[in-house]
């Protein structure tokens, strides 16, 4: 994937140098066809990654913590798997898919130390 910095320097050399759009795309070794679009579209857009509210994990946050917790101090053969943990959140009534769980069980295990 081409970079904003590619994208600038490739309108760089189209605009001061006066570079054709086949010279520039065999010096940076790219096809014709991304040249013309860096040039045709004059202003990329910046991306910024923005981290977005967790409405389905938010409201069982504390319950997850709890239960992990719980099963840390549970000798080995009485520890719930997450498997289980999860199964027993979505009785509650918690939504989210089985691998948003995970992670947020995950960062959680971090947080905690477990």
């Amino acid at each position: 994937m081409i970079e904003m910095v590619q994208y600038n320097y490739i309108r760089f050399l189209y605009f001061n140098k006066h570079k054709s759009q086949r010279a520039i795309a065999k010096e940076m070794g790219i096809h014709r066809v991304t040249v013309k679009r860096a040039i045709k579209n004059p202003e990329q857009k910046y991306h910024m990654n923005v981290e977005r509210d967790k409405p389905v994990n938010g409201d069982f946050e504390k319950r997850i913590k709890h239960l992990l917790e719980y099963n840390s101090n549970q000798p080995k053969n009485q520890k719930l798997t997450k498997r289980r943990i999860y199964e027993l959140i979505c009785e509650e009534g918690y939504k989210g898919s089985y691998s948003s769980f995970t992670y947020q069980a995950r960062k959680i295990e971090e947080k905690l130390g477990i």
